[in-house]
C-alpha cells in the first residue's frame, strides 16, 4: 500500500479512519499513563479514611462539653497537688513515716530526707529521695511496704534489702529492712 492507496482509503471511510486513530491514541495513552489508575486508587482510599476519620471525629464530639472538662481536668488537679511532697518542709515529710510507723508497728531506726540532685530541679516535680531503714515481724513490714506503696503521695521504690533482725530486742522472726524511696514532689 502507498501513500496515495492510504489517502483515497481515509476518503472513503472517514469516520471509520478517524474512530480507528482516536482508538490508537486511547491505548498508546492507556498503555503509557496506567501507573496514574495506580496512584489515583492510592489517593482516593487516603482521601476515603481521612473523610471516615473526620466524620467519626464529629460524631464522637457531639457529646463533649468544654466546662465538664475543665472541671474534670481542675479537679485531677487539686488532687495531685494533694498528693505532692514539699522538699522544704523536712518535718512534714518525715511525719508520714511516723505516722506510718504508729499504724502498722514496725520501728523505725533511721528515716533520712536525702539531697535532691540539681538535675532533678529542671521540672515542676521531682522525687524526693529518702532513706528508711526499720524492723518488724513479716507481716507489719508488707503493710509498712503496701501503705507506702498505696498511700498518699506518690512513690517509686528505688531499692529495698530484707535481712533477718539482729540482737534480743527484735524477737524472733523479724526483719530488718532497708530501703531508698523516692516521694513525687515539688522543690
Amino acid at each position: 500500500m502507498t501513500g496515495a492507496d492510504i489517502l483515497i482509503l481515509i476518503k472513503k471511510h472517514p469516520i471509520g479512519m478517524i474512530c480507528g486513530a482516536v482508538a490508537v491514541v486511547c491505548g498508546a495513552t492507556l498503555y503509557f499513563r496506567s501507573d496514574a489508575i495506580d496512584q489515583t486508587k492510592v489517593r482516593a482510599e487516603e482521601i476515603a479514611k481521612q473523610s471516615q476519620v473526620m466524620l467519626t471525629n464529629v460524631r464522637n464530639s457531639a457529646g463533649l462539653t468544654l466546662a465538664q472538662q475543665t472541671a474534670t481536668i481542675q479537679q485531677a488537679a487539686r488532687q495531685l497537688e494533694n498528693r505532692l511532697v514539699k522538699a522544704n518542709q523536712l518535718a512534714t515529710n518525715l511525719q508520714y513515716f511516723y505516722r506510718l510507723e504508729s499504724d502498722t508497728g514496725v520501728k523505725l531506726t533511721d528515716v533520712r530526707q536525702n539531697q535532691v540532685g540539681r538535675a532533678a530541679t529542671n521540672g515542676i516535680y521531682l522525687g524526693v529521695p529518702y532513706s528508711v531503714t526499720f524492723q518488724g515481724t513479716f507481716k507489719q513490714v508488707l503493710e509498712f511496704l503496701q501503705r507506702i506503696e498505696n498511700g498518699k503521695h506518690f512513690s517509686k521504690y528505688s531499692s529495698v534489702s530484707f535481712n533477718k533482725a539482729a540482737g534480743a530486742e527484735s524477737g524472733a522472726g523479724a526483719l530488718s529492712v532497708s530501703m531508698n524511696i523516692e516521694l513525687l514532689g515539688t522543690p
